[in-house]
């Protein structure tokens, strides 16, 4: 666009100027001199890295553009500079007033120790500055009695939640956040994994990252402010749903029967491709606990390509993606699909353990399903029943008394009278 023309447009604006008015020089020119100001005027408030927008999408958030001697006074407009930010998915807030407490284990070869307010670790220190940029401030714990007392490296590491927010009380901090961090010594690289709680001790979100100091401190930094920022908001609007029994349309279908993945109320739907072995299943459920996730975990289904799990969570789901994009332990291979890289592979029979064959030998088969699942039929059978009469008759003119069996068909014995049988 052609600079005269640009200049009418946003003298002719009517909407109200932003408090803030940028200066740039000139003789940079107009379009540096706009993408300059708007990486400032963003800088207090955009969590994510903003340089992957263009000067097209920027201008439309500028409120007001004039020339006064050698500079540009250039400034934005509030709603739409939020507005533009929000629909290249770029997080933003204002910040936190109080402070987040910050329990970090430092994982050395010599040992494992708590950095406390007085340590000078370089990833400490570098955390902090990157957190200042995000617009909220971190705090150690003094590691006095107090503190040694209720926790340790051991806490921090095995998420023992209700100790360190017992522990927390103290600092009156409305979130706290817990990890471990390991410096990598050949490659002078950082691996740190954290997990951000309430003050009462309730999981919001969690992250792992790995790279150099300033990369990992930064990463970390942005990643809690997008836990805290989420929380906050949700907080704010509705109470937060964070386990499996608050889920719902756990098992919604798409327009073919399979079970649609991605978020749902309360948690996300994933699928993890890979599982060879059923004891594959156990060990997802150990490596989303040790991220930081609810314990209640669930298998909804299967499919050709993978097993479905559910992940309740309250956090943003953002978060969890992250979380299995960047894991040694899964690699994403599509939307809310990841595959499982640590497989116990397929199970195999023992040695000495035969084998199952086909066989064309015939099998025995049965219609008692036709008797309403009795073995036994219940229609009357005819059966021959063999009778032995012994009847006594006194003797008449010498005539012996003759015993008969009765061989005909039916029960009935012969009468008592008997018969005379006379010589």
């Amino acid at each position: 666009m052609k600079l005269q023309a640009l200049l009418v447009a946003m003298l002719m604006s009517s909407q109200a100027m932003a408090v803030q008015v940028f200066e740039k020089p000139v003789s940079d020119g107009m379009d540096k001199a706009i993408l300059d100001s708007f990486r400032e005027a963003t800088a207090s408030s955009a969590i994510d890295d903003t340089s992957k927008l263009t000067l097209d999408e920027i201008k439309t958030a500028v409120s007001s553009l004039k020339i006064n001697n050698d500079n540009f006074e250039i400034s934005f407009d509030d709603g739409k500079l939020k507005n533009l930010l929000s629909s290249q998915g770029i997080a933003s807030w204002s910040g936190l007033s109080d402070p987040v407490l910050v329990w970090l284990a430092d994982v050395e070869e010599s040992g494992i120790n708590v950095i406390n307010g007085d340590s000078d670790n370089e990833f400490a220190v570098a955390l902090n500055q990157a957190s200042n940029k995000n617009n909220y401030n971190l705090m150690f714990p003094v590691m006095d009695l107090d503190d040694v007392e209720k926790v340790n490296p051991q806490t921090i590491l095995s998420h023992s939640d209700k100790i360190l927010a017992t522990a927390s009380k103290r600092y009156d901090a409305k979130y706290f956040v817990a990890g471990a961090i390991e410096k990598n010594s050949g490659d002078n690289t950082y691996t740190v994994k954290w997990n951000a709680y309430d003050d009462e001790g309730k999981s919001l979100g969690n992250g792992q990252t790995q790279g150099t100091l300033e990369e990992t401190s930064t990463a970390m930094s942005r990643d809690v402010a997008k836990v805290l920022m989420q929380n906050i908001s949700s907080d704010t609007a509705t109470a937060q749903n964070t386990s499996s029994d608050e889920v719902e349309s756990m098992t919604t279908t798409d327009s073919e029967g399979g079970i649609v993945l991605g978020p749902v109320k309360g948690g996300v739907r994933v699928m993890f491709t890979g599982i060879d072995n059923v004891s594959d299943y156990p060990k997802i459920n150990k490596i989303l606990i040790s991220y930081g996730y609810e314990s209640d975990i669930s298998v909804l289904g299967y499919n050709s390509q993978g097993v479905i799990f559910l992940i309740p969570t309250g956090s943003s789901p953002s978060i969890l993606d992250g979380t299995l994009a960047h894991a040694g332990e899964f690699t994403k291979v599509g939307d809310w699909i990841y595959k499982f890289n640590k497989s116990s592979g397929v199970a195999s029979a023992g040695n000495g353990v035969g084998t199952v064959t086909r066989t064309t030998t015939n099998r025995v088969t049965s219609n008692m399903n036709g008797y309403g699942g009795e073995a036994y039929t219940k229609k009357t059978v005819k059966r021959t029943v063999e009778v032995t009469t012994k009847v006594e008759q006194p003797a008449q003119d010498g005539a012996p008394v003759i015993n008969l069996t009765d061989d005909s068909e039916g029960s009935d014995a012969l009468e008592d009278g008997g018969i005379n049988i006379t010589q």
